[in-house]
């Protein structure tokens, strides 16, 4: 894959209409459930790491450390464009295992989408005091 395909694949993950990040926060509808708080977070420290991994090994921009979800899905879209093809063939170490650089963010897109099916599970499930 290129970069631009990959930037796409994540892209759909978090923004695409129907089954991503974004169009399963916009079916919480009210107060979300607590859970869905728990998988934001998650995903947002999810992704935080594989880019200081992606960073370490490409040498490219670390996303801005205080960014929400909502914020570094947009910012990593582009990150992955200003990345050269080359650098997808690099080592990267994550989470105690060795992979391509290209094979961390087919990785984190698939994590990304296992986690948009979650919460959009949980966008309409009502809340018990």
């Amino acid at each position: 894959m290129t970069p631009d395909q990959l930037a796409t694949l994540l892209d759909e993950a978090n923004h695409a209409p129907t089954y991503s990040v974004r169009a399963a926060l916009a079916r919480v509808d009210g107060q979300p459930h607590p859970r869905i708080a728990a998988l934001a977070a998650h995903l947002t420290a999810v992704k935080q790491d594989v880019w200081a991994a992606v960073s370490a090994a490409t040498g490219a921009a670390a996303p801005p450390a205080d960014a929400g979800l909502t914020r570094l899905m947009t910012w990593e879209v582009g990150a992955i464009r200003a990345l050269s093809p080359g650098s997808l063939s690099l080592s990267v170490n994550h989470a105690g295992a060795t992979s391509t650089v290209a094979e961390l963010l087919r990785a984190l897109a698939r994590h990304t989408l296992w986690h948009a099916g979650q919460m959009a599970a949980l966008a309409n499930r009502p809340r018990l005091a």
